[in-house]
């Protein structure tokens, strides 16, 4: 909208912007005329001074100021004139805004102004220094009044001379520069600080970092956040599963409190990875009708500057209308390893920023106020039940598969439930691969099977376990091993209690009553070769479950509380995959708490108590073997579920298993005595299947049968091994094929 002289006595209220770039238009209009009043009055009283700003002429600037007005109206008018065209001119314009915000139409101006509360001297002031990041004909006209052609943004103190008409008191007006002044404090301007003796009228006066792109239209964070940060434009709302009845629990609770007080408590919302965590601020946010600015606390902490990024952080969720939503505020440095003041990083980030703030973490939040010092009202999301799983299951199995033989919907989804402890994010991660996978039937939709599923569902399980576990693939049954009847029995009890605990934990009650987590903890104790390695891959293979052995050596740090920290991150991934974890020779973390004589001791007894917590609170399947039960301490034998004890196995069992260490198709001699074999060397079975496959080697290098001589002969290999005396009374008639012949 153009103005001229006679449109002045004719003011009407005109119709609303069409966009935001015509109300930047008329924005910079009503300025160019305000920077005519300080033009006038920087005119030589000599004449014109031709070399005023080095090379831009005084002609050009009227030309620039008068642009599109009559031929007569010049810059030599009087003041009251020039005021009182800027005040009907100004009147127009608000009008104009007015019209517009009712209609919708986004004014990105006027937002800024109205989300820091700006009064007219401090929007003057806004307008001054956002002018020549707009309109770069402004800057030549504040490099002529600077006489410095390389200086086209404006000073503190033009922009101050510019206002104070508008302002009147010229101490409000240099107020806009001072500590407390929302321009500075925005941050929407930033007063340059050329040198230290630069007085402030003389700084260089500029837009803060991201503005000029907002104020154009442009939704995009300042470089020092958008690596870390992001806009989310339409927050998702809660799913109707019942899982979800916690997070509208907490999401009716914030809402209450941040309508009663018009400000939101900074909130923290503690869960697993993948439980919904930032549906609660997105949800309360739509409940608002806010937006939802997320920040990714681990990448925004080592980047420094975080008192800057605060304050940016605070002025885009105020222009945006936004709640901040801190994701994985728990993340800090490892202890020893940085500035222990970085772990209270936080709590400086969350004080500066001037928002709403919900964060969210894995740590429960009484450690999380201890560890960043961040006073948050805490709220904690637990794991899915078997039930509320199998809801999410059926749910996403409906959509593909209703009507797709042969997979069960129902069956399926509760088979996938009690066997992963997922989140709803896992589900869905673990459904979608499958379903990506999966051939298409004649309609596209993917054909999938109960294979497909579970191999997914696997895959997700298994993130993270790698880095401290083996996997172990079984590869015995249980016509493979030999045991005597009651260890047996005890082994398949164990198989029980896992597939029937669901309904003795859940549906029958035991676990509120007992205070149980719902884990099957496994004591297998005897010496070597018994069977304890064998007895765990049949268990993981009979449940169809996988079987990890943990890596002590990856395990166990010199470095204070990072085998805790280990340990913990073991315990919860295989709860969730729902695996069995083998520990194998487990007398290094499992021993006997000591006397403390010195901080090595007391260190290593912090680590037992934090095994005897975590098997207490576990809800997986946790075997661990040991060769001497005495070794352990005593406090871990209460916690097993199960304590079996492996003897070196009788005469009878030694010649079943001397039967069935060798394969049936294997090429053999009639003279192959398992009888003698059991009744003359007292052996476990891991030291028979070791003389099996020597003899077998023996054999295949003769180019014959197996038979009694190379069995002799690969026991008396087992027997130097583990240091035992070839005497007459074991080999008997044998005996001349290993003894040892005097050389002299």
């Amino acid at each position: 909208m153009s103005f001229s002289r006679s449109d002045l006595s004719t003011v009407v209220i005109a119709a609303g912007y069409a966009d935001n770039a015509e109300h930047l238009r008329d924005e910079i209009d009503w300025l160019r005329r305000l920077i005519a009043g300080e033009v006038r009055a920087s005119a030589p009283a000599g004449g014109v001074d031709e070399f005023a700003g080095l090379c831009i002429s005084r002609d050009e600037v009227e030309r620039y100021l008068d642009e599109g007005s009559a031929a007569e109206r010049s810059l030599r008018r009087p003041a009251r004139e020039l005021a009182a065209e800027l005040a009907a001119i100004r009147s127009t314009i608000e009008c104009r805004i007015r019209e517009s915000m009712a209609a919708g139409v986004d004014l990105r101006f006027e937002r800024l102004t109205r989300a820091f509360e700006l009064d007219a001297v401090g929007r003057a002031a806004l307008l001054c220094v956002a002018a020549p990041e707009i309109d770069p004909q402004i800057g030549r006209v504040f490099a002529y009044l600077q006489n410095d052609a390389t200086r086209k943004r404006p000073s503190c103190g033009q922009v101050a001379r510019l206002v104070a008409p508008i302002g009147g008191d010229s101490t409000r007006v240099w107020q806009l520069f001072g500590p407390g002044s929302p321009l500075l404090a925005g941050p929407l301007i930033d007063a340059g600080r050329e040198t230290a003796d630069t007085p402030l009228p003389a700084r260089e006066v500029r837009l803060a970092a991201g503005l000029v792109e907002f104020l154009l239209g442009i939704d995009a964070l300042p470089s020092a956040i958008a690596h870390a940060a992001r806009l989310v434009e339409s927050p998702e709302p809660l799913p109707g599963f019942a899982y979800y009845h916690r997070h509208r629990a907490i999401v009716d609770e914030l809402a209450a409190c941040w309508r009663a007080g018009g400000r939101l408590p900074v909130a923290y919302v503690a869960g697993p990875a993948g439980a919904g965590r930032h549906l609660i601020a997105s949800a309360l946010a739509a409940a608002e009708g806010k937006r939802v600015l997320a920040v990714q606390w681990p990448i925004l902490r080592p980047s420094g500057a975080l008192a800057e990024a605060a304050r940016l952080v605070g002025r885009e969720a105020r222009l945006h209308d936004a709640l901040v939503l801190i994701e994985d505020a728990d993340d800090g440095p490892d202890d020893g390893a940085a500035d222990r003041a970085t772990a209270h990083a936080l709590d400086a980030f969350v004080n500066g920023i001037d928002a709403d703030i919900v964060a969210v973490g894995t740590v429960a939040p009484a450690e999380f106020r201890h560890l960043t010092r961040v006073r948050a009202a805490g709220f904690e999301l637990p794991y899915p039940s078997a039930d509320e799983r199998s809801e999410i299951w059926r749910s996403h199995l409906a959509t593909v598969a209703p009507d797709v033989p042969p997979l069960d919907v129902c069956g399926e989804a509760l088979a996938l439930a009690q066997k992963f402890s997922f989140t709803p994010e896992q589900i869905g991660r673990a459904f979608r691969a499958a379903a990506l996978a999966a051939p298409r039937d004649a309609a596209g939709r993917p054909r999938l099977t109960s294979g497909d599923l579970h191999a997914r569902s696997r895959d997700e399980a298994q993130k993270g376990l790698h880095r401290f576990c083996h996997r172990v693939v079984p590869r015995f049954g249980w016509d493979d091993i030999v045991l005597a009847p009651d260890t047996r029995a005890q082994l398949e009890e164990i198989c029980h209690w896992v597939r029937h605990r669901t309904r003795v934990y859940d549906a029958w009650g035991f676990g509120p009553r007992l205070g149980a987590a719902g884990g099957v903890t496994v004591l297998l104790s005897g010496a070597s070769g018994t069977g304890k390695t064998m007895s765990a891959e049949i268990i993981a293979a009979d449940l169809q479950l996988e079987l990890y052995r943990v890596d002590l050596s990856r395990i166990v740090s010199k470095y204070i509380g990072e085998t805790e920290r280990n340990l913990s991150r073991i315990f919860e991934q295989s709860a969730v995959s729902n695996c069995v974890l083998f520990f194998d020779e487990a007398d290094a973390l499992f021993g006997k708490r000591t006397e403390v004589k010195d901080a090595h001791d007391r260190y290593a007894n912090i680590e037992v108590n934090y095994l005897l917590s975590e098997m207490e609170r576990s809800e997986g399947v946790i075997v661990v073997a040991t060769n001497i039960k005495g070794n352990l301490d005593p406090a871990f034998i209460r916690r097993f579920s199960h304590v079996i004890e492996y003897p070196v196995p009788g005469e009878r069992l030694r010649e079943q298993i001397w039967a069935r260490a060798f394969p049936p198709h294997m090429p053999r001699s009639g003279d192959l005595d398992f009888g003698f074999l059991a009744q003359r060397f007292n052996l476990a079975g891991g030291h028979i299947r070791n003389i099996a496959l020597g003899s077998a080697f023996m054999a295949a290098a003769g180019g014959g049968e197996i038979g009694m001589e190379h069995v002799i002969r690969a026991t008396k290999r087992e027997y130097q091994k583990i240091g035992r005396v070839c005497s007459k009374s074991d080999f008997g008639e044998y005996y001349n094929l290993v003894r040892e012949v005097d050389p002299s």
